[in-house]
């Protein structure tokens, strides 16, 4: 029983994962750069649901959600940061790149053969540098085997069919000669014309909450709305008793409808004095001027479809590893397409009058092309366990299309190394030395450029230590990084509105560390701590940016005076486990210095864009995740595993200042809601069935951009999944999984509030897939 407690209680801290995995816990992976235990860690493995995106995928996990920039573009949100502060790996290596910087682009993913996904929701800048602020996001691909396979061969094929969801089809092989050399082979297509809706594109907001009861036009919805919203004011005809006979006869002097009325029952004009007949509309006690609202769409109001939500995915990659006694190399190549549109929105976004029946909508064409090299070695030096060796090359090609026009194309060119030693084991301590190197290019066409050429190299030495005994373990890490961002000569000029008036190159000097706990306490409960104190530099975006960057519908600014970003995260999580039943609940608390936003500045530019510059203010995170599971046996009837969690994120600046009060709140916009979910899993002799309902509540810490955001009403989404294994005697198949999945069953309209495109583009409605996975 003595140890029963800890590790019920360590299986725990990874939070329970619902819809996008079999309730999943910490795995502990063989490689030298292994996860903590202290730190919060969730390892999702990848079932047949239907993952349209990375942060889709994830946002069943407790604390992460998903950016949702429509049904094709989903970035994880780990307790309200994304971006730039959350670092995004395949296979151990970053490909960070245009989606860190423009929220429509995509982070390119393969949803049916991407064996896990491992989520570190703490601090990691010690292990993956500043990127990491907010924490990590590390797929395994399947492409890489780290061990020889079972079998000297395995053919998979996987067809899907979705009824308001994506067809898809995959083939993944693996040939071995159970020795030397092991081979994979992967293959992979999703393609949907459109998602249906339950509803309008448009939230009822757009229409009701235009024009508030104290006057005025809300601004920031309206142009979130992407609507012409204005109020003109018309002279009341029936607000005066008599007509002016002389303008009656004399009309060329008049000045508008109000000349041809007056109060007075006669008028002298020109020494003659002329007799008012009555005004047969006049209304005593009428204002003298009415209201007029103008409440026009720039972008069409769909029902029932979803305009513009088309995708097409595809994925070939091979990889081949060689082993030798005292580990293995391996080489790999991925490339990745997509093409998709961004639903409800125009790049136009045209101004007051025009004709908005010729708008073009946005679409985003992505190629990403990997080339990577991983090695493993045993015993490399009379001190060392283990070394470990990742190359690889990144070559990313995001742009931005305005109908079938180009408007804007950035390729991201990416080398990356990173070493890692782990030193034999003394006694209870045990560790590792890493060196990492990153270059990358930045290099932008296209007529919509609000991004200059520009390359960043990125330095790091760090060291992580752990102390393991019987009853607690102890560790600690630190990381020394060297930033610089030089700019390169190109035809990129900056607005008249530019803080900067001349690009210079910049650098930065970070320092990281980290201290974490976990004990037990007593036979059921356990305890961990954590404490990391990081730093981030400004990315390019946030020193350089300039001109319209129409997928954030705003006017970006930089400011390349930004200093780097300092966090202080605590983070204390209390565990308990007895038969069958876990439970984790953690709070947090992430002060930052220098924390980088995109500050309102009062003004709006050509086409409605808010003017935004990137500014810098103190801010405090924080938070709570409550994970609970609880296994039945149910003996010929199989196991149930029941499962809840419930979590809260609050980012709030501290002390804001006038402006920053008056023009964004002291909440920014699109924050993540809370939420409160469950999970029933059945499992029998090959059958498998799952329910999972997340409730996300109404949004009470608003944001402002001038105006204050206008909250959405709560919904709930209801998924289930069936699946049974099937075996198939006399035939050539190794084994057939047919399973039926369904998404949003109650067909809520679903707006997620940390999604930028709430107000224009809800969650598809009720969706479906069937699938069967058949190996050879």
């Amino acid at each position: 029983m003595r140890h029963h407690v800890f590790a019920a209680a360590m299986l725990s801290t990874a939070p329970l994962a619902y819809a996008a995995d079999d309730v999943t816990l910490q795995t502990i992976k063989v490689r030298a750069d292994k996860p903590s235990t202290i730190d919060s860690v969730v390892l999702v493995e990848n079932t047949q649901a239907q993952n349209r995106t990375l942060g889709g995928m994830l946002e069943h996990v407790s604390g992460v959600q998903s950016s949702a920039f429509g049904p094709n573009a989903g970035a994880p949100v780990i307790r309200s940061l994304s971006g730039s502060r959350v670092q995004i790996l395949e296979d151990g290596q970053s490909i960070l790149g245009m989606n860190a910087l423009s929220g429509d682009i995509n982070i390119p993913f393969d949803p049916l053969f991407a064996r896990s996904v491992t989520v570190n929701k703490s601090s990691d800048s010690v292990r993956f540098g500043g990127n990491a602020i907010g924490g990590s996001v590390d797929v395994d691909s399947g492409l890489v085997s780290r061990k020889m396979e079972d079998k000297p061969k395995d053919l998979e094929l996987i067809l899907r069919k979705g009824f308001n969801d994506a067809d898809a089809q995959g083939l993944r092989m693996n040939f071995n000669d159970g020795k030397h050399f092991s081979t994979n082979l992967q293959m992979s297509f999703q393609k949907i014309g459109h998602y249906d809706i339950p509803g309008n594109s448009k939230a009822s907001v757009c229409n009701s909450q235009l024009f508030p009861l104290k006057g005025g036009v809300n601004t920031f919805l309206a142009d979130s709305c992407q609507k012409e919203a204005r109020i003109q004011q018309i002279y009341n005809k029936a607000s005066q008793p008599f007509i002016d006979q002389f303008m009656t006869e004399n009309p060329d002097w008049a000045d508008g409808d109000f000349s041809f009325y007056t109060n007075q029952p006669t008028s002298v004009w020109q020494r003659k004095t002329y007799v008012n007949p009555a005004n047969p509309a006049y209304v005593p006690g009428t204002p003298s001027t009415a209201q007029n609202k103008i409440n026009k769409d720039v972008t069409p109001d769909y029902h029932g479809t979803l305009g513009n939500s088309y995708a097409s995915n595809s994925h070939f990659a091979v990889g081949s590893t060689y082993f030798f006694d005292r580990g293995y190399v391996a080489v790999s190549l991925d490339t990745k397409n997509s093409e998709y549109g961004v639903p409800g929105f125009s790049m136009e976004n045209k101004s007051f009058g025009a004709n908005y029946d010729e708008g073009l909508p946005v679409g985003v064409v992505i190629q990403q092309d990997k080339y990577a090299l991983e090695a493993h070695l045993r015993d490399p030096l009379a001190y060392l366990e283990s070394a470990q060796l990742r190359v690889s090359r990144l070559n990313n090609a995001s742009g931005e299309r305005l109908g079938t026009a180009k408007a804007n194309d950035y390729q991201f060119d990416t080398n990356q190394a990173e070493l890692l030693l782990a030193h034999r084991r003394a006694g209870p301590l045990s560790g590792l030395l890493g060196l990492s190197h990153q270059s990358r290019e930045i290099t932008g066409s296209g007529p919509q450029l609000y991004l200059p050429d520009a390359s960043t190299v990125s330095n790091a030495l760090f060291v992580k230590e752990s102390l393991d005994f019987d009853w607690a373990t102890f560790d600690a890490g630190l990381r020394h990084e060297k930033v610089d961002h030089e700019i390169r000569k190109s035809g990129f000029k900056t607005s008249r509105n530019a803080s900067n008036s001349k690009l210079e190159d910049k650098s930065f000097s970070l320092n990281s560390y980290s201290l974490g706990a976990s004990a037990k306490l007593g036979q059921l409960f356990g305890a961990k701590l954590r404490y990391a104190a990081s730093e981030r530099a400004p990315d390019v975006n946030e020193l350089y940016a300039s001109n319209r960057h129409y997928s954030i519908m705003t006017q970006e600014e930089g400011n390349q005076d930004l200093k780097a970003e300092r966090a202080r995260n605590t983070e204390l999580t209390a565990l308990f486990g007895n038969r069958g039943f876990a439970m984790s609940a953690t709070g947090y608390v992430m002060k930052y210095e220098n924390y980088l936003y995109l500050g309102h500045s009062g003004a709006q530019m050509a086409n409605r864009l808010p003017l935004k510059y990137w500014k810098q203010t103190d801010t405090t995170v924080r938070g709570f995740e409550i994970d609970a599971s609880q296994v039945i046996q149910l003996g010929s009837y199989g196991k149930v595993n029941l499962s809840a969690f419930a979590d809260l994120v609050k980012n709030k600046a501290d002390n804001p200042d006038k402006l920053r009060a008056h023009n964004d709140g002291a909440y920014l916009p699109n924050m993540p809601t809370n939420r409160y979910g469950a999970n029933v899993l059945w499992e029998n002799q090959g059958w498998k069935a799952r329910l999972s309902s997340t409730w996300y509540d109404k949004q009470k810490y608003l944001g402002k951009s001038v105006s204050e955001e206008v909250p959405l009403d709560g919904y709930t989404m209801v998924n289930f999944q069936v699946s049974r294994a099937l075996q198939v005697p006399n035939s050539p198949f190794a084994g057939l999984d047919v399973f039926i999945s369904g998404t949003n069953l109650l067909d809520d309209d679903a707006r997620p509030h940390n999604s930028p495109l709430k107000y224009i583009a809800p969650l598809p409605g009720r969706g479906f897939q069937i699938g069967l996975s058949a190996r050879l």
